[in-house]
């Protein structure tokens, strides 16, 4: 598609779009805002393919419904629509391409901004303004634990929401998916008209002015086994209400267990959305390539990267991570998300730098542990050249602790370079340092830095005494604890590990800082090389995203009793000044 605005003004919008929107005292009438809901299909589980990454034009937003702690997202704020667009956990769904075709086809000063409050498997009763909480009674306890997000009620909240957006845009319309949970209901279409007529009036919309637009299900064509809800119950839906409309989903692409549209069913679907409204409006659709994506210039955004790898596959996480050598930082690993488009002013990636076992020069046995936590929202940059395909060992020498602090001044000048792939990408307030074995030593040994938001030291201590380690290990003494200043957890492998001793003895010297101390009789060398690094990763990423991300569900690993820790097969856990 044609670039509609130069990198660096899109970079200045997404800077700017909150202060832009509580400057404004009046609705501005060229922001049209839809109100969207649901079940899965609106809820949103397609995996962006190649032609839908990029940077999202920052004339699409997206009104988050729920606080989204590992996107630094919180509730009733507005974002550049960079997907997930319901809840932190979602992927891609129609409403994404909605969204794009819609602002590829509208003059360049309207805006197009989202709410969307879907549940998966919920049916239409749960957005019934005074009978839901029949239906919440009996729903499955994973239903409720969705809604627990939208305070029990999904209703109330996109009404909520949706007063939040009246004070700075128009609501232009409704976008509803869903029937799969209500197949064969014969009173289907007076239930939705009933949740669209509360809207209207919560809301104080004009309904001749606010049509609804609701979207078939998974088609016959493709094994739909609720097709025959499109022909039996949701033509009917336009004779009940006059101001709705159906979106045809006959060629959209199932995954094929027959109830969900695959990535490019839903991409077909959310761009026939954008068709009807843009009609309804008077408008013509254009199509156009990658819409909703602002192009960058091959020479606006440097590439210095000079050779990437994909660990396993990926990482279990959202953001399928590559294994990245920089030549601007030849020294070392970076394990970052393979599509860096989600991450810019409204989320961002916390900064980890890891030192290696043996203070080796590379993280060849970490591999697939370092991949792992990248592929949760990180950005960890290890000690080390990047190792080839099956490296064993790596460069002789040790290594010294200052290649951690050079780690996070190359990632903070990273975020400041308009030139590089990470401008403005990073959490320079959020950073982590951590290591195993000697690595773990290195940790600690920067660990005073300020700049230092938390410390992970895996198999590892301070020895009793500092000479009686190996060459090149830093020489710290048990004072040293004295200078952290940031919560504090060491991942040990129990009374195997030969520096079990040592991380526990820490462990109990340190009571000025929160501090955690995770037991798994494993032995010295951990779980780094089990697929996707194994427990130790499991326990990494939760503490990482809770003290880096501000994650809530990832604080109850360590947080109570017992934590969630302490529930793990093999795990034993002790915890000072956490609650």
């Amino acid at each position: 598609m044609k670039t509609k605005f130069t990198l660096n003004l899109g970079f200045t919008l997404l800077l700017t779009v909150p202060a832009l929107i509580a400057q404004n005292t009046r609705p501005d009438p060229k922001f049209h805002i839809y109100l969207c809901f649901g079940q899965s299909n609106m809820e949103a589980g397609a995996k962006a393919e190649e032609q839908d990454k990029g940077e999202v034009d920052p004339r699409f937003q997206m009104l988050a419904a729920v606080d989204m702690p590992r996107l630094n997202r919180t509730k009733g704020n507005w974002y550049v629509a960079s997907p997930p667009l319901n809840r932190q956990e979602n992927n891609m769904g129609p409403l994404d391409w909605f969204g794009r075709n819609m602002v590829s086809n509208l003059p360049e000063d309207v805006r197009v901004g989202v709410i969307n409050v879907s549940v998966a498997g919920a049916k239409i009763e749960l957005w019934e303004k005074d009978t839901y909480t029949n239906y919440l009674e009996t729903a499955a306890s994973w239903m409720k634990n969705i809604c627990k997000q939208y305070d029990g009620n999904p209703y109330q909240r996109l009404v909520d929401m949706a007063r939040i957006a009246q004070q700075h845009g128009v609501i232009k319309g409704i976008l509803l998916h869903q029937g799969e949970s209500n197949p064969n209901d014969p009173q289907w279409c007076n239930k939705v008209k009933g949740i669209y007529e509360n809207l209207v009036t919560d809301l104080h919309l004009k309904s001749e002015e606010v049509p609804l637009l609701a979207g078939e299900l998974v088609g016959l064509e493709e094994k739909g086994r609720c097709a025959a809800f499109n022909t039996n119950v949701l033509a009917n839906l336009p004779k009940t209400l006059p101001n709705s409309h159906i979106i045809s989903s006959r060629g959209c692409k199932g995954t094929g267990d027959g109830l969900h549209f695959s990535t490019a069913g839903m991409r077909e679907l959310g761009k026939r959305f954008a068709i009807q409204m843009l009609k309804l409006q008077g408008r013509e659709f254009n199509e156009v390539n990658r819409p909703g994506l602002l192009s960058a210039s091959t020479d606006q955004v440097a590439s210095s990267e000079n050779a990437t790898r994909t660990i396993e596959d990926g990482g279990t996480g959202p953001y399928p991570a590559l294994m990245v050598s920089d030549s601007t930082l030849a020294t070392h690993t970076i394990f970052r998300p393979k599509d860096l488009s989600p991450f810019g002013d409204g989320a961002k990636l916390p900064i980890v730098a890891w030192g290696n076992g043996a203070c080796a020069n590379s993280p060849w046995e970490h591999v697939n542990f370092l991949s792992e936590v990248a592929s949760h929202g990180f950005l960890v940059i290890a000690i080390g050249p990047m190792p080839a395909e099956g490296q064993k060992g790596g460069p002789r020498g040790s290594t010294k602790s200052s290649l951690l602090t050079d780690a996070i001044n190359w990632a903070i000048a990273q975020n400041g370079d308009d030139k590089s792939r990470y401008y403005r990408k990073l959490d320079t307030a959020k950073i982590a340092v951590a290591g195993m074995s000697c690595g773990g030593l290195q940790a600690l040994e920067v660990a005073p830095d300020p700049r230092i938001t938390t410390v992970m030291v895996c198999n590892s201590g301070i020895l009793g005494n500092p000479r009686g380690g190996m060459s090149g290990m830093p020489s710290l003494t048990k004072d040293h604890l004295e200078k952290l200043h940031a919560p504090t957890i060491y991942i040990l492998g129990g009374e195997k590990d030969i520096a079990y001793n040592n991380g526990m003895d820490d462990f109990r010297r340190l009571n000025h800082v929160p501090v955690f101390a995770a037991n798994l009789n494993v032995g010295h060398g951990g779980t780094y090389g089990q697929p996707h690094g194994g427990d130790f990763a499991k326990v990494a990423t939760a503490w990482l995203q809770w003290h880096l991300r501000g994650d809530p569900q990832a604080a109850e690993m360590f947080k109570g009793e017992p934590c969630g820790v302490a529930k793990m097969e093999g795990w034993k856990a002790e915890k000072k000044n956490i609650p």
